[in-house]
C-alpha cells in the first residue's frame, strides 16, 4: 500500500509516502522494494528524490528494526541522505509486512538551492539535520536517561544545540513530533511536554510506538522549522 499526504507550509509544498513493505523472506529486499516504491511514488508526483528531507521507519520488532535501518542508509544516501527516525510498533503493520517507510520531500520555491547535510560527531547513522531552501529537518532526537522526565530535559538540549547549529530556534519550528512509549500515561506525556517544550507544545503530533533502537528510551522528537 502507498499513501500520499501533502503539507503546505508558506510558499513550500511537502509530499509524505507511506509505504508498507511487503515480506518477501528477506527484510533487506523488503525493506529496499518499499523504499524504491516510495521514491517512484515522489518522482512521479514531480518531487526529486535528492529533496527528500525526512525518512521514518516502522518494524516489526527490534531485529526487523536492525536490518531495515541497514537497508535504509544504503538506499538514502548521497543526495538522498536526510533526517532519519525509527521505530518498533507492530501493531500498526498490516499482516504480511514486517516494515512501513515514510518518505518526506520538499518541492523547492526557488530554484538552485542545494541540501546542506550536517553530521554529528563522530559521525552516526543519522545526520543532526538537513536543511533545503530555508527550512531545516532535525533527526528524531532519544535519550537513555532513568526516566521519561529526565530524557526530554537531556532531549531538549541536544535539540536547542541543533537548532542553533542551524542557525534557527524555537520561534521558528514549523514542525514537532513525539513518538512515546505504549507504556506512557496521557496525562504524564502531555504535562512532560508542556513543561519542556513549552514554545512548541501547541504544535505537538504526538504518536504511540512499541519501542525504539534502546530497550531504555521511552521518547523520540522529530523538529522541523525555518531557517
Amino acid at each position: 500500500m502507498v499513501s500520499r499526504t501533502w503539507t503546505l507550509w508558506d510558499d513550500r509544498e511537502l509530499l509524505r509516502v507511506s509505504v508498507n513493505g511487503v515480506a518477501n523472506g528477506s527484510i533487506e529486499g523488503e525493506s529496499r522494494a518499499a523504499m524504491e516504491r516510495g521514491v517512484a511514488a515522489l518522482i512521479e508526483a514531480g518531487f526529486k528524490d535528492g529533496h527528500i528531507v525526512r525518512s521514518r521507519l516502522y518494524a516489526r520488532d527490534a531485529d526487523v528494526r536492525r536490518a531495515a535501518s541497514d537497508a535504509r542508509l544504503a538506499m538514502l544516501a548521497a543526495d538522498r541522505r536526510a533526517a532519519s527516525s525509527s521505530y518498533i510498533d507492530p501493531e500498526r503493520l498490516p499482516a504480511g509486512a514486517n516494515i512501513a517507510i515514510d518518505l518526506v520531500a520538499l518541492r523547492l520555491s526557488s530554484a538552485g538551492a542545494s541540501k546542506e547535510v550536517r553530521e554529528y560527531d563522530p559521525r552516526v547513522a543519522p545526520p543532526m539535520f538537513v536543511a533545503l531552501d530555508g527550512m531545516v529537518f532535525l533527526s528524531g532526537n532519544t535519550d537513555t536517561a532513568s526516566d521519561y522526565e529526565a530524557q526530554l530535559a537531556n532531549i531538549r538540549r541536544n535539540i536547542d544545540t541543533s537548532l542553533a547549529a542551524a542557525g534557527t530556534g524555537w520561534d521558528k519550528v514549523r514542525e514537532f513530533s513525539v513518538h512515546v512509549s505504549k507504556t506512557l500515561g496521557t496525562g504524564r506525556v502531555t504535562r512532560g511536554l508542556a513543561a519542556h517544550f513549552p514554545e512548541a507544545f501547541n504544535l505537538a503530533t504526538i504518536s504511540s510506538v512499541e519501542g525504539y533502537s534502546a530497550p531504555s528510551k521511552l521518547v523520540e522528537i522529530e523538529v522541523a522549522a525555518t531557517a
